[in-house]
């Protein structure tokens, strides 16, 4: 009798230890449903304003800002021109404007592109406060360490300036796509922003 009770409380033992090795929970997967409430606003009006200054910007159909350099501008800027001259050097000041509209504090802007058929482009950052220069380069390609990246305060916002260099060819599609990033100053180390440095 003494022998079967030193069993049973060793296969209890064993049973305990097995449990602590694969864990102890009821359940593997479970699934809950709740309310989330999501407004998409228009660049003009997100947490990250994006709005146009001149007449070389303009919000489109879905609210999204919208840069046309070229003949078919539909503020009729360039009259009879076709669009810019090759080998040439364009400064187009006071495009659009960035502004910090979000609660919480400073965040971190920059810009990339893709797809521009031009020898130079450069996108500068003018007159915010948070600023460590005026004008401030606003390409990530710029910097090498996000903490120099472009510092906009909450609330306030700066100008974007655009000097765009083309080269020899007469291309009629020389321009691309212009992404702004924007990240928290206390989160723009995270993969997804320093990514781009």
């Amino acid at each position: 009798m003494a022998s079967r009770r030193k069993l049973i409380a060793g296969l209890g033992a064993l049973a305990s230890g097995s449990a602590a090795a694969v864990g102890t929970g009821a359940f593997t997967t479970a699934s809950a449903q709740r309310t989330t409430q999501v407004n998409v606003a228009a660049d003009s009006s997100g947490y990250v304003g994006i709005s146009a200054n001149g007449p070389y910007a303009s919000g489109t159909g879905n609210g999204q800002l919208e840069l046309d350099f070229s003949s078919s501008n539909s503020q009729g800027v360039f009259g009879d021109g076709k669009g810019l001259n090759p080998d040439s050097e364009y400064n187009f000041d006071n495009v659009f404007q960035v502004a910090n509209q979000a609660a919480g504090g400073d965040v971190r802007i920059i810009c990339t592109t893709s797809g521009f058929n031009l020898d130079n482009l450069e996108i500068e950052a003018v007159g915010g406060t948070g600023l460590s220069s005026s004008p401030q380069s606003l390409l990530a390609e710029d910097y090498t360490d996000p903490v120099n990246a472009p510092k906009l305060a909450q609330p306030d916002s700066f100008t974007v300036d655009l000097t765009m260099e083309t080269n020899g060819s007469t291309d009629n599609a020389a321009g691309g796509t212009l992404t702004i990033h924007a990240a928290r100053s206390n989160e723009y180390e995270s993969a997804d922003f320093s990514s781009l440095f």
